[in-house]
């Protein structure tokens, strides 16, 4: 009986963190997948935008008015925090195709476009990223056998 409170002390700490990786790696996806559709409804609403306020010129004054339109978004994103701390915003980019697109997009439909780079100073990617993740199982591992070892030796 006394030797397999030891023995559950140690599977606990040899499940533990793979179940915390499991758990944490569900709400980092949540976290990437909440970014992903903020950033995408963000692009829907400024190619929308575009085509609804900006007439198809093909001058400068289309130009101008898609620059105030990226500057208007750019501010969006960045002052309102629409996103969490996993990305870190870089640039966001309107352009009419023009009327013979090379990607097979429609004539004269507006493409936009939002850059993101993955912030690798959070601490869930921090952790996968470099030796962090095993470091963490090994001194997790070694406190819970220091644990078992108190507990024989107060036992016995």
């Amino acid at each position: 009986m006394k030797k397999q409170r030891g023995q559950m002390l140690v599977e606990f700490a040899l499940l533990l963190p793979l179940f915390l990786l499991l758990l944490f790696g569900i709400m980092y996806c949540g976290f990437m997948y909440g970014d992903y559709l903020t950033l995408n409804n963000m692009a829907r609403s400024a190619a929308r935008e575009a085509v609804i306020t900006i007439p198809a010129s093909g001058d400068d004054t289309e130009l101008l008015a898609y620059d105030a339109l990226e500057d208007r978004y750019r501010e969006t994103i960045e002052d309102a925090h629409m996103t969490t701390n996993l990305y870190t915003f870089k640039d966001i980019q309107i352009d009419n195709t023009g009327t013979s697109p090379a990607n097979g997009a429609p004539p004269d439909s507006i493409h936009v476009r939002i850059d993101t780079v993955l912030n690798k100073q959070y601490a869930f990617v921090n952790l996968l990223t470099g030796l962090g993740f095993l470091r963490a199982i090994v001194s997790i591992i070694i406190c819970m056998m220091r644990m078992v070892r108190l507990q024989t030796r107060k036992v016995l």
